[in-house]
C-alpha cells in the first residue's frame, strides 16, 4: 500500500495518497532514438579529461569536507545565515498535518513547482465541500524530512482534490498612478491630411 499523509481541518481528519500530475500523462511525449550503421542503438556517454569515455551512470556527486574526505548526506547539518544549527522540517508522512485556511492572494503569489492529485478514502466529501465553497487550505509540503519545506495549497475542481506546491513570493503591487499622464490635444494645430501620391 502506498504511503498516506494525514490531514486535519475543521475538526475532521483525512488520509490521502499523493499522485503526481505528470505533464507527460496529460500532453504525451516524444523520444529520439539513434542507431549506428549496423543497427545498434546508440547510448549517451560523457567525455572526461578529453580522453576517457564515461557511459551514462558512471558519474555521481559526492560531498567532501575540508580534508577532502567523503561525507555522507546523513552526516550533514543545516545552519542558518548566522551559523546556528537549524532543525529539519518533518515529512508530511511523519506526523499529522494541520491545514489552515489561506487567501487567494497567498495562492496566486506562489511559483508553482509540482501538482499532485490526492487519493482520499474516508471523509473526501467533507473536504470537497469546504474547497468547493471557495476555501483554500495551506500546509508545508515535505516529501521527506529536510531543512526547507515547500509551500502547498489544497484546491478542488468540484470532484477531485489537488495539492499545488512551490515557493511563495512577497509580491507588492506598485500601481500605475504615478505613471499616468494626461493626454493633451492641441486643437489649434491643423493636421495636414493632403497626401502626395508621388511620395509613394
Amino acid at each position: 500500500m502506498a504511503r498516506q499523509a494525514e490531514f486535519s481541518f475543521s475538526g475532521t481528519s483525512i488520509k490521502a495518497e499523493f499522485k503526481k500530475v505528470d505533464r507527460k500523462k496529460i500532453y504525451g511525449w516524444t523520444s529520439i532514438e539513434v542507431f549506428d550503421e549496423d543497427g545498434s542503438q546508440c547510448k549517451l556517454a560523457g567525455l572526461a579529461e578529453g580522453s576517457y569515455i564515461m557511459p551514462s551512470g558512471s558519474t555521481s556527486l559526492v560531498s567532501l569536507n575540508t580534508k577532502g574526505e567523503a561525507v555522507s548526506r546523513s552526516a550533514l547539518v543545516g545552519v542558518n545565515g548566522e551559523g546556528k544549527k537549524v532543525e529539519k522540517v518533518p515529512s508530511i508522512y511523519d506526523e499529522k498535518v494541520m491545514l489552515r485556511e489561506a487567501s487567494l492572494d497567498e495562492y496566486l503569489s506562489m511559483a508553482v513547482k509540482s501538482v499532485y492529485q490526492l487519493q482520499i478514502g474516508e471523509n473526501k466529501e467533507s473536504l470537497l465541500n469546504e474547497l468547493n465553497s471557495g476555501k483554500i487550505y495551506y500546509f508545508v509540503f515535505n516529501y521527506r524530512a529536510d531543512y526547507e519545506g515547500d509551500d502547498a495549497f489544497l484546491l478542488s475542481n468540484e470532484n477531485e482534490v489537488f495539492a499545488v506546491t512551490g515557493m511563495s513570493s512577497d509580491l507588492e503591487f506598485i500601481g500605475l498612478d504615478e505613471y499616468e499622464q494626461e493626454l493633451v490635444i492641441d486643437e489649434t494645430e491643423e493636421e495636414d491630411t493632403d497626401l502626395d501620391f508621388a511620395m509613394f
